[in-house]
């Protein structure tokens, strides 16, 4: 498997809720914040990605105090981090629709149908959210832009997104088909997946971070296998060995693109899974110190505290840093 979905995968998108929106302008409508959506669909989730397609007409989106957008049929954006923001027929209509009404409208699992606006032309656009949990997301996520935008092709699993949101709708109103929800999460990840790939097809060689280094073979190829065997005993010998490289430039390469050793983050990487699997699982504490490639408990204890904050034992009470 390739290394952006070896490190995709390890972060566990689960979709949950959707809405099939028919907006006639004048329009306006403001996304509620990351902890309201979690609280209602996703208890617990540390972080909500919040997306949106239009499948037709056009609108504006503003995030914050950035220059507005201009979003046409076939345009996908994404929220890496949550923020919140308005979409709307144009730049100068205040809000239409309450927040907490866009929360009381929202139910997990299913396709909430929406209609409002004021007659005009009309926009349709399906919203969506992942969630997924913070100790293994924040290091792939945190480099990510405020917003992804890019437009779907025809080839794209994005233009699956609207026949499979009219099906699930239409289950719901005769009874559900088996897998209806599975098959709308997985185009989901997949958009999200798509996302990610026309940003990292942005970037130029005089960046830095994961992200570019997904565009240099040899670090590409490391990633992967670290993040696809992550308990392995790995060492700098074996991973040139494995990807044909010689130590010193494999060193030298992965240094330059992510700021760190091979070592050192496969370290860090190993941590943060041990955290999720603190957080997920009945595991005994000495088996994840043992699959995080630590030889004690003790050992473990250490650099764990180092790396969040806290002891193992407490992470796993529930008392992990916001």
């Amino acid at each position: 498997m390739d290394a952006l979905s070896e490190i995709l995968s390890g972060i566990r998108l689960s979709g949950s809720a959707f809405f099939d929106a028919e907006l006639t302008a004048p329009w306006s409508v403001q996304t509620p914040t990351g902890a309201e959506i979690a609280k209602r669909l996703a208890p617990g989730a540390a972080r909500i990605i919040p997306y949106h397609l239009i499948v037709e007409g056009a609108c504006s989106l503003r995030l914050g105090d950035a220059s507005p957008l201009t979003l046409d049929a076939r345009d996908v954006v994404c929220f890496p981090h949550g923020d919140v923001h308005r979409l709307a027929s144009s730049v100068d209509v205040k809000p239409t629709i309450p927040t907490d009404a866009m929360v009381a409208m929202t139910r997990a699992d299913e396709v909430t149908p929406v209609t409002h606006g004021g007659g005009g032309s009309t926009t349709r656009i399906i919203c969506g959210f992942f969630a997924c949990a913070s100790a293994l997301s924040d290091r792939i996520v945190t480099p990510l832009p405020r917003v992804l935008k890019f437009r779907a092709g025809n080839d794209s699993p994005a233009m699956l997104l609207p026949s499979a949101v009219r099906e699930a709708r239409s289950d719901g109103e005769r009874g559900a088909r088996p897998g209806t929800h599975a098959v709308l999460c997985k185009l989901s990840e997949l958009l999200f997946v798509e996302a990610v790939r026309s940003y990292v097809d942005t970037l130029d060689d005089s960046s830095s971070g994961w992200l570019v280094a997904l565009k240099d073979r040899h670090v590409s190829a490391v990633l992967a296998l670290m993040h696809g065997q992550p308990a392995r005993p790995w060492t700098l010998e074996t991973l040139a060995e494995r990807i044909g490289a010689s130590r010193s430039m494999l060193g030298e390469r992965f240094a330059r693109l992510m700021g760190q050793a091979p070592m050192q983050y496969l370290s860090q990487w190993r941590l943060h899974l041990a955290a999720d699997a603190l957080a997920s699982s009945d595991s005994a504490t000495k088996r994840i110190a043992s699959d995080a490639g630590f030889g004690s408990t003790a050992a473990f204890s250490r650099a764990f505290k180092r790396e969040f904050g806290v002891p193992p034992a407490r992470w796993r009470a529930g008392a992990a840093p916001a």
